[in-house]
């Protein structure tokens, strides 16, 4: 029994391990190119920041190096990437550099992450009622809930960034865990200071960890019912306390620079809910809040497998609670879930990491059920036979046993199979790389290119290539100012489609990186008639342009593809998007005028158009 005591928690340490190994493979999945645009702004305030050379300076919010001027995000992960850089360069002088720093926070969420997988057990450990000697129902629920976390796609894919959201995660179930232990601990003051760390840090990474509150004060409701005092409502103010100085530590310009912090975080929170139109939450027109993101969720955040577990996991824990009118500390987990879930989920922009913080737990009512259902399946096959011979009541036993195990493990192979099938892409050129090396080879230089504005330009460099080798195209906006990149996100006009005109048949090449504005665009017709005509005129290869290349990499494993080209677009446009080259026709079928009503074509205009209301000069 001892030698089974000790062995458990070897396992959940190699899986902690073997989910770090993971979270670290193809860690350079951009080769030093910083594709991810959230990312990318995270590294330039942090390579911009310094430490005040006085006190006043650091008082002073308006001129003080130490103020990021940032808080879409908390300030605590720009603050930790930055000191961990400032130390490893004393010993590694190049890991100064953007590239190598971006490397290091990569590291830093992957690690983060792992530290995740362990705190999802711990948190099992904590919930599951066993009093059998070594707790082995409580450590199945653990270790499966572990392996769920450890191979969830989703969270493999967003160790590869640092983008704060396994930072957040990290502190919210660490935040969680200290809760549930405050109800149940006969210390309950050292995890109520706990809790309020955890609080604190994950507002100071990013303020969405708001409703963490709601858990919290739960936890000391439910203290104060088992006690039967104020043993329980004297410990929430002294976790607010600590959280309070927690996030003044990690994020103080949020005090020192208010007024910049409420106008950033309200920003934020308008766009969310569809307030403020930007181009990269168009995307979003016309989804159905919470099916999108349930859809999503199962069909690969989670996995196929994992998602329908958690789905009947969540609604068996709400229905065993409800049944059995139990205060019990698994209302802690619950209530964040939804809580956030109730929040998050309705609002209108629906990338797929919002619902990050609730994955763990969901692994974690994954497992739960799964044990459950072995409960269930045993009182089926053996409550029929009571009176029957022993041997038939062992055997079905053992049936029920080997049933549920079987159903459990085909979740946790669903959720592998998924997990690494996402994590093969990284065994792949990100496709940006190949349609780069494209254009090396098979563009001259000189050539003239262009791109879609609110997207990168290819080529980047790779292998020694200097993309200064090329011309990107140059015209004049609205505002005659030179500009490139063709602005398909702007608003439909005729002067839209006369500067089109104008400008593709000086273009050699047009690159498309990603498929961020052709499947975004689309979605609101009575916006964009013209440009959906154009990319018609595109694809189809009407607009004098030919596909001359497209680079695809699908999630993969064992000679299966999964096509998850519907999915959330966040889940496919930084490491793996659809890349295409469209090469110019030789010759060159359409004048600008013959371009001009091609493009304008059947587009309901207010006033009809023609070609003569453009200026066919050179752009």
């Amino acid at each position: 029994m001892k030698l089974v005591i000790r062995w458990r928690p070897l396992v959940l340490i190699a899986l902690t391990i073997l989910g770090l190994a993971l979270r670290l493979y193809g860690l350079n999945w951009d080769a030093g190119n910083n594709f991810h645009p959230d990312e990318r702004e995270i590294l330039f305030h942090v390579v911009a920041i310094a430490w005040p050379t006085s006190w006043s300076q650091f008082l002073d919010a308006a001129h003080s190096p130490l103020n990021p001027q940032f808080f879409a995000y908390g300030s605590f992960p720009i603050y930790l990437l930055a000191a961990v850089g400032a130390v490893l360069k004393h010993f590694f002088p190049s890991l100064g550099s953007f590239a190598h720093l971006t490397l290091v926070g990569r590291v830093i969420s992957a690690l983060f992450d792992s530290g995740t997988i362990a705190l999802t057990a711990l948190l099992a450990l904590l919930l599951v009622e066993d009093e059998q000697p070594g707790r082995p129902r409580a450590w199945i629920v653990a270790l499966l809930a572990a392996a769920f976390v450890l191979f969830t796609p989703l969270q493999l894919q967003l160790s590869h960034f640092y983008a704060v959201d396994t930072i957040l995660v990290f502190f919210i179930t660490f935040t969680v865990l200290a809760c549930v232990a405050l109800v149940k601990s006969e210390r309950p003051l050292r995890w109520a200071l706990l809790a309020g760390l955890g609080y604190g840090l994950a507002l100071a990474t990013k303020f969405s960890a708001a409703p963490l509150i709601v858990p919290l004060g739960l936890a000391c409701g439910l203290r104060w019912w088992r006690q039967g005092s104020l043993a329980g409502w004297e410990l929430l103010p002294l976790s607010l306390i600590t959280s309070g100085l927690v996030f003044f530590v990690a994020m103080p310009y949020a005090f020192l620079d208010a007024r910049d912090f409420i106008e950033q975080v309200s920003f934020q929170g308008d766009l969310a809910r569809g307030l403020i139109d930007l181009p990269y939450v168009r995307q979003f027109a016309g989804t159905i809040p919470y099916l999108y993101e349930l859809q999503n969720m199962v069909l690969w955040g989670q996995g196929v497998t994992l998602g329908l577990a958690s789905l009947l996991g969540f609604l068996w824990l709400c229905g065993s609670l409800l049944l059995r009118r139990r205060l019990s500390a698994w209302l802690v987990p619950l209530s964040w879930i939804v809580v956030y879930g109730v929040i998050t989920g309705g609002f209108y922009v629906k990338f797929m990491r919002y619902m990050l913080p609730l994955y763990p737990f969901l692994a974690l009512l994954a497992a739960l059920v799964g044990l459950q259902a072995q409960d269930w399946l045993r009182q089926w096959l053996t409550g029929t036979f009571r009176e029957a011979q022993e041997q038939v009541r062992v055997g079905r036993e053992r049936l029920a046993l080997l049933i549920g195990y079987g159903l459990l493990g085909i979740v946790l192979a669903g959720t592998i199979f998924q997990g690494l099938a996402l994590l093969n892409v990284y065994s792949e050129p990100n496709t940006r790389i190949m349609a780069s090396r494209w254009i090396y080879s098979h563009l001259p230089p000189g050539s003239v290119l262009t791109y879609e504005q609110w997207d990168d330009p290819l080529p980047v460099p790779v292998d020694g290539h200097d993309p200064g080798i090329y011309r990107q195209a140059t015209y004049l906006n609205a505002a005659g100012q030179p500009q490139t990149g063709l602005d398909l996100y702007g608003d439909d006009t005729p002067q839209k489609a006369c500067t089109l005109a104008k400008l593709l048949p000086t273009v050699d090449a047009i690159t498309m990186p990603t498929d961020r504005l052709d499947k975004s665009i689309p979605r609101l017709p009575a916006r964009y008639p013209l440009t959906i005509r154009y990319y018609q005129l595109l694809f189809s290869g009407q607009l004098g342009f030919h596909l001359a290349a497209q680079f695809v990499v699908r999630p993969h494993l064992f000679g299966i593809t999964l096509d998850d080209s519907g999915a959330d677009e966040s889940y496919s446009v930084f490491d793996h998007p659809v890349a295409r080259i469209f090469v110019r026709d030789t010759p060159y079928p359409y004048t600008p005028p013959q371009l001009f009503e091609k493009l304008v074509a059947g587009v309901p205009w207010p006033q009809p158009v023609n070609a003569s209301s453009c200026s066919f000069s050179a752009p």
